[in-house]
């Protein structure tokens, strides 16, 4: 079954803006490795008057072990990412994300939403 409505339409708006500024977007955590940003599910805080308030953590993943060159990585997807207006990012963590049995360096993006139902 293929998703679709509101929540469905911002996950596409996010993807296509992460792949406008250069960066691969993943949905499946199956497919979440270095390099690449991950839409994880999103909270739904309120639904009030038919608008859905969202919030989207985008994972961005660096490569392990963390050294500097990992870190200039994250530094500069963040900076790039950040800037993008359609992201919406109204926060970012840094953060160490499990895939698999491996610990890799990350920054959690807060991107925040509204959208409307029908």
């Amino acid at each position: 079954m293929t998703a679709v409505g509101p929540i469905n339409d911002v996950r596409t708006a996010l993807i296509t803006e992460i792949a406008a500024a250069g960066f691969v977007a993943v949905t499946d955590p199956r497919n979440a490795r270095p390099l690449t940003i991950f839409v994880e599910l999103p909270t739904i805080t309120a639904v009030t008057f038919k608008v859905l308030d969202m919030t989207w953590t985008l994972r961005v993943l660096g490569a392990p072990p963390g050294n500097q060159d990992s870190i200039d990585w994250l530094f500069t997807t963040v900076d790039t990412l950040i800037q993008r207006q359609k992201l919406a990012i109204v926060s970012a963590v840094p953060s160490l994300a499990q895939i698999g049995s491996q610990e890799l360096p990350a920054y959690d993006l807060t991107s925040r939403y509204g959208a409307h139902t029908t």
